[in-house]
C-alpha cells in the first residue's frame, strides 16, 4: 500500500512575523494622535485584532471570524470556538490579546443585527438583513497586501510563496513547540482530533537545520 508523506507546514520565523505586522502596527500608532478615527482607522484596529488573535490562540481564520461576542469570556480570559468539523473547544486568550481585543471593542459599531466580534465598519446596505461573518478571502488579500510592502515569505517554502492567513496558525503551532510545550498541549490548543496530526511540528526544525546545513557551505574546498 503506497504511503503519503505529510507535508510539512510552512511557517514565519519570529522576527518575519514582526515584520509582517508593521505596516499595520505603524497605522494604529497614527490612530492615537487622533481625537476622532475615521473608517480606515478603525479598520485597521479591527484587523490587527483579527491577525493577533488568530496567531497567539492558534485559530483558523474561520474560527476568529465566526466569533460571537458571548463567544468570549473576558474576565475570566477564555472564548469557546466552534469548529466546523463538531469539535468545540474552550481556548484561553492571552492577557495582552484581551487588551488589543477592548482596544477594538472601543470603536466597534453597535450593529442590533451582528453579534459577531468582527464586524463590518459601514454595516449592512440592508438594514433588516441579519449580520454575517467578514469574509476569508479580505484577511488573504490582507496578508498578500501587507507581505508584498515587507517582502516577508514562508520559512520552509519557496522565496516566492507569500504567507496566508493559515501561516499564522502554523507559526504559533512551531513557536510553542519552540519554547518546549509538549505536543498533547499543542494539540489541545489547536483542536486536532489526532496527535498524529500535531507530530508534524515536531519535525519542522529538524528539516530547517537540515536544510540551513546544506545551502551554507561557505569555506568548503571541493576537490
Amino acid at each position: 500500500m503506497k504511503r503519503y508523506k505529510r507535508e510539512l507546514p510552512k511557517f514565519l520565523e519570529i522576527e518575519d512575523l514582526e515584520r509582517l505586522e508593521k505596516p499595520i502596527i505603524d497605522e494604529i500608532k497614527m490612530t492615537k494622535a487622533k481625537e476622532v478615527l475615521n473608517s480606515k482607522d478603525k479598520i485597521a484596529i479591527r484587523d490587527f485584532a483579527v491577525l493577533t488573535l488568530v496567531y497567539s490562540c492558534a485559530l483558523r481564520i474561520s474560527e476568529a471570524l465566526n466569533l460571537e461576542l458571548h463567544n468570549i469570556n473576558f474576565k475570566k480570559q477564555y472564548m469557546i470556538v466552534y469548529d466546523s468539523k463538531g469539535d468545540d473547544r474552550m481556548v484561553s486568550i492571552p492577557a495582552p490579546v484581551i487588551g488589543i481585543l477592548k482596544e477594538w471593542l472601543k470603536v466597534r459599531p453597535h450593529w442590533e443585527n451582528n453579534n459577531f466580534l468582527f464586524c463590518n465598519i459601514k454595516g449592512t446596505t440592508r438594514p433588516s438583513e441579519e449580520g454575517k461573518p467578514l469574509r476569508r478571502n479580505y484577511y488573504n488579500k490582507l496578508i498578500s497586501r501587507l507581505a508584498d510592502i515587507t517582502g516577508v515569505r514562508m520559512a520552509g517554502g519557496d522565496e516566492l510563496v507569500k504567507p496566508h492567513p493559515h501561516t499564522l496558525r502554523h507559526t504559533r503551532a512551531v513557536n510553542l513547540k519552540d519554547h518546549g510545550v509538549e505536543l498533547d498541549v499543542i494539540q489541545q490548543i489547536l483542536g486536532h482530533r489526532n496527535i498524529s496530526t500535531t507530530q508534524v511540528y515536531a519535525k519542522v526544525r529538524n528539516e530547517t537545520i537540515n536544510k540551513v546545513q546544506q545551502d551554507n557551505l561557505d569555506g568548503i574546498v571541493n576537490i
